[in-house]
């Protein structure tokens, strides 16, 4: 299925403010928007919206949206919602997970750990999909939505908590409990150590 315009757009914006090129508390226009995407406004249009909508753009008057600023107690509630709500997919995941998904889980973990050396932002990359492969194999599309929706609106602080080798580190020792949880479809555990893993993202904000 080809992606529509307002998608792309929206994906495009996403990467932008994911990446630094849109930094909190940038103003954003349809106009400059469009501009630098290299599309037509009216995607352009629906995009905003649509970012507007998840929280990662701020409407604060009828003429002035920004890329929203997150207070530490908006970004504290984030993290403790996704705890839970990865928590249980993390315990699905380990009921549900076949050889063959694992094996994938498994070999990108791997590329994880060359990433780390090299790229942090590649990193935080492979980190969103690592999390986000857990999310389809836990196979709860409604739950996934869930999560979907929060950690869209934690793009705007997530990759800083990942730019300090300790804390790649420590992100890629509690990735490796959480796998081998899994392959032993240990659901209670598997639950319990994303729960920490979450709340171990939060402290490692805090400390930046």
């Amino acid at each position: 299925m080809t992606e529509s315009l307002s998608n792309v757009a929206r994906r495009k914006t996403e990467e932008l403010i994911l990446q630094g090129g849109l930094a909190v508390g940038t103003k954003i226009t349809e106009r400059d928007l469009a501009e630098r995407l290299g599309m037509s406004r009216a995607p352009v249009r629906e995009a905003i919206r649509e970012l507007i909508s998840v929280g990662l753009l701020e409407q604060i008057s009828a003429r002035q949206i920004v890329v929203r600023r997150l207070e530490l107690s908006e970004i504290r509630e984030i993290f403790e919602i996704r705890e839970m709500l990865e928590a249980r997919a993390a315990s699905l995941a380990s009921i549900r997970v076949s050889n063959e998904q694992y094996n994938a889980l498994e070999e990108l973990h791997l590329k994880m750990l060359k990433a780390a050396a090299v790229s942090p932002s590649d990193y935080f990359e492979l980190n969103i999909t690592f999390h986000s492969m857990i999310h389809e194999i836990a196979n709860a599309p409604r739950l996934a939505t869930l999560i979907d929706h929060v950690m869209r609106e934690s793009l705007l602080f997530r990759s800083r908590g990942l730019v300090d080798e300790a804390n790649i580190r420590s992100s890629i020792e509690e990735h490796e409990q959480i796998l081998k949880a899994i392959r032993l479809h240990d659901a209670e555990l598997a639950s319990l150590l994303m729960g920490r893993h979450i709340k171990g993202g939060f402290r490692r904000l805090e400390l930046i």
